[in-house]
């Protein structure tokens, strides 16, 4: 598993050359930062690769080729919007998979930083909301889960 979190890392930041973030910073930092929030390998794999398949032309049986685990490529299905989706609808399918909510707090809680934001626009706002949300949302599945956990392993 350490060697696909290697690969990932490598993948991501070939897919991610050049790209940028709204801020004009390189959105591999952005990718990085959401990989090393991951509690796990499998939460840092995913975290690399979060982005891989909206921002290129690469596909889940393309991923298969290069050799990550089926659970891996689950949650990233569930973690990659699809283009006629909306966000509330969105949200919904990134919640059928535990790893993908996981990883998408940690996507959310990076997108929401604003330290280095000067400012907002109107636009800026909706968005940051509307992702706000969606954190509140998932970050509570997160717990409910791991509430779930601790009283399975006590019984």
């Amino acid at each position: 598993m350490e060697n696909q979190l290697a690969n990932a890392i490598r993948l991501a930041a070939k897919v991610h050359k050049g790209q940028t973030d709204r801020l004009g910073k390189p959105y591999i930092l952005h990718v990085m930062r959401v990989m090393m929030r991951g509690h796990d390998l499998e939460e840092q794999v995913l975290g690399a690769l979060h982005d891989v398949l909206e921002r290129s032309d690469l596909t889940l049986a393309d991923l298969a080729k290069k050799g990550y685990p089926d659970r891996i490529l689950r949650a990233l299905d569930h973690i990659s919007r699809r283009k006629e989706e909306d966000y509330a609808g969105y949200i919904d399918r990134v919640m059928n998979d535990p790893l993908a909510v996981r990883v998408k707090v940690h996507d959310l809680a990076d997108k929401m930083d604003l330290k280095h934001v000067e400012s907002l626009e109107p636009n800026d706002v909706k968005r940051y909301n509307r992702q706000l949300a969606a954190y509140h949302k998932l970050k509570k599945e997160v717990e409910a889960a791991r509430s779930r956990m601790t009283i399975k392993g006590k019984a």
